[in-house]
């Protein structure tokens, strides 16, 4: 049966040996290299990552790739952004939209797995696999997603394929259609919860979204790790999410969850980690996502 072709998006930043490891993993799927289309952003690397990325892309080309191709942005303008400008650039033919985090790794039965699902299951939009730490791929990091109509956030695992709310875009394989419809990934998150926004509007456009445990990839982070550098966007974004995507009642009562219950946590939380140091940018966070304030955030 002849394959259709993939198109993986990729963005980086200053992560050169973990492009390179996650391209490498491309080389050696089990799908058809001619039926394989890489297209990557260098999103403003300051650390020489783009000579990483053109090395890896070149050696992708060598070995019959439909397609490597490289942006390199002046300015960063960081995760969101970079896969709303990549899914503009999906090449004409393309079935199916693959998106990577540059330090992701893929086994080699990855592609086929994922782009046969979609291929059998007409009616999923969306397909995503079992991610693993890199340090220990026994440990899931992350599951099937869903958000309680309060707005809370709960993960499923699953020996089975499952549906869910969201998934997780380390890893993320979508129908082109799908992606086209929805209009792609919305670059006013600017880092954080992007993926939940696109998942939650590939399901309001009629498509499933479905969490594959059958497949595992790789990634180089600390499991249950909080990124304390992008704390802003990860609670700003939250609220935002709730504005683009929950009717008005639904989306009133989960802003009061946050003001009564998320907000007090948050602060006890940071006196725990710094003695109470990243308080502020937590009330500007919040007073931000509620005002419905987007793109780059006031601390940067």
């Amino acid at each position: 049966m002849e394959k259709k072709l993939v198109s993986v998006l990729i963005c980086t930043r200053n992560r050169g040996t973990a492009v390179s490891r996650c391209l490498d993993s491309l080389s050696r799927q089990d799908y058809p290299a001619a039926s394989l289309d890489v297209t990557a952003v260098d999103d403003a690397s300051s650390d020489g990552s783009a000579e990483h990325l053109r090395a890896a892309l070149r050696r992708l080309s060598a070995a019959g790739f439909a397609g490597a191709s490289l942006f390199e942005s002046a300015e960063n303008g960081q995760i969101a952004a970079g896969r709303a400008f990549l899914g503009e650039r999906v090449p004409q033919g393309a079935e199916y939209v693959l998106f990577l985090d540059d330090d992701a790794e893929l086994p080699p039965n990855a592609v086929a797995a994922m782009a046969a699902f979609l291929r059998d299951n007409p009616g999923a939009g969306a397909v995503g696999p079992r991610i693993a730490a890199l340090s220990s791929p026994a440990v899931t990091a992350h599951r099937a997603n869903f958000i309680s109509w309060l707005g809370r956030y709960y993960e499923k695992d699953a020996s089975e394929p499952l549906e869910c709310d969201w998934l997780n875009s380390t890893c993320l394989m979508v129908r082109a259609e799908a992606l086209r419809g929805t209009g792609g990934f919305y670059p006013g998150y600017y880092t954080a919860h992007e993926e939940v926004d696109f998942c939650l509007r590939l399901r309001a456009s009629g498509w499933q979204t479905v969490y594959l445990p059958s497949v595992t990839v790789l990634h180089d982070i600390v499991p249950g790790g909080t990124k304390r550098d992008r704390l802003y966007y990860l609670y700003r974004n939250k609220i935002l999410m709730f504005r683009r995507n929950f009717a008005l009642p639904r989306r009133v009562a989960a802003d009061l969850l946050v003001l009564l219950f998320g907000l007090p946590k948050y602060i006890l939380e940071s006196l725990r980690a710094s003695g109470g140091a990243e308080i502020p940018v937590i009330l500007r966070a919040v007073w931000h996502g509620l005002s419905g304030r987007e793109g780059k955030g006031p601390e940067n």
